[in-house]
């Protein structure tokens, strides 16, 4: 009784010594993810592509990564808030991702811009004796980049190349002038000087530099098309369509004073 009694205690004091010799385990308390920034957008205008981004869940700061290929991408700016402007030419490509000291959050999805620019003469030829009053606007075009654009377009959704939708801003009301058959834009199509619509859209296959593309105004006709010539109170705006490879990209340009400035291009597709 007495030896099992001793063995008794004997394994009760190995099973305490046991316990008290356990390591402690430590507790880690992972911090929360860093979020995904999202609403990436890129638009090319006054000779720069301007990026903007939502905000991401505990981002501290934001790393933006270029590609001149869309398969490539280095670093090359890392900033604390929404937007960042890039002055490289090209055919670009687009990333951010939100930072917080080692943490690194996921990739937005990828934006491209494209760099060609554009101008709008008010009205380089047109009256009543021509198309019964049709204008004809010279767009000049220029090309930044290296390579050639496909085609050049324009519709109102950037499907239908057949129909350019031309607006006119009234900057007195601040607001667009509808046509006459109360269209919110006047029906415009490529044309020669002349003002005759039978081009194709394959205008810009001439080669490197400045295009001039006329368009013709149709529906514009006297005495509105006079009375729109009033830069002080007027300005045109017209969106063209092309293409790099399967890209498409809009280009927005304008008939202001500043129209060296008064353009936009983004990708669409």
């Amino acid at each position: 009784m007495k030896k099992l009694k001793k063995t008794l205690v004997s394994l009760v004091m190995a099973l305490l010594l046991a316990v008290t010799i356990v390591p402690s385990t430590n507790v880690t308390v992972q911090a929360a993810s860093v979020g995904k920034v999202t609403g990436l957008k890129a638009v090319y205008t006054k000779g720069k592509t301007k990026l903007t981004w939502k905000r991401a869940s505990r981002a501290k700061k934001y790393e933006i990564y270029r590609s001149t290929n869309g398969k490539k991408y280095k670093k090359v700016k890392t900033v604390k808030g929404l937007s960042w402007q890039d002055t490289k030419k090209g055919e670009l490509w687009y990333k951010v991702r939100a930072v917080n000291g080692r943490q690194k959050g996921k990739f937005s999805s990828t934006v491209s811009v494209y760099t060609i620019g554009g101008r709008i003469s008010l009205r380089q030829t047109g009256n009543s004796f021509l198309s019964a009053g049709t204008s004809v606007f010279a767009l000049e075009i220029w090309n930044y980049a290296s390579k050639k654009p496909a085609f050049i377009g324009c519709s109102n959704n950037g499907r239908k190349m057949t129909d350019f939708p031309i607006y006119v801003y009234n900057k007195n009301t601040r607001r667009y002038e509808k046509s006459l058959t109360n269209e919110p834009y006047y029906h415009g199509a490529l044309s020669s000087a002349a003002g005759e619509t039978d081009l194709k859209t394959s205008i810009l296959h001439r080669g490197k530099g400045n295009y001039i593309v006329y368009v013709a105004g149709l529906g514009m006709i006297y005495p509105y098309v006079n009375a729109y010539d009033n830069q002080n109170i007027y300005t045109y705006y017209i969106n063209t369509y092309f293409k790099i490879g399967s890209r498409k990209y809009r280009l927005r340009v304008s008939s202001n004073s500043s129209y060296y400035k008064d353009y936009q291009v983004q990708r669409i597709r």
